[in-house]
């Protein structure tokens, strides 16, 4: 009879345990999510981004960056 209370406090703390590293993991799993979907954003964004040429053409693709940038800002 004593050993298998021990057996059964042994599993309870096993399957204690487990939850505690299942949710451990999920967080872990939900900010690689969070983190991929961002950078794919960002991937898609400089795609649709043409390379620039000239003085004037810099300028212009400054100001696209700032807009980008307050764009995202207000987006927040």
């Amino acid at each position: 009879m004593v050993l298998e209370k021990k057996n059964i406090d042994q599993i309870k703390k096993s399957i204690k345990k487990f939850n505690e590293f299942s949710l451990k993991e999920k967080a872990s799993l939900t900010d690689a999510i969070e983190m991929l979907w961002l950078n794919a954003g960002i991937q898609k964004k400089k795609q649709d981004v043409k390379p620039v040429k000239g003085d004037n053409e810099q300028i212009l693709r400054i100001r696209q960056l700032l807009a980008a940038a307050w764009s995202e800002d207000l987006k927040d």
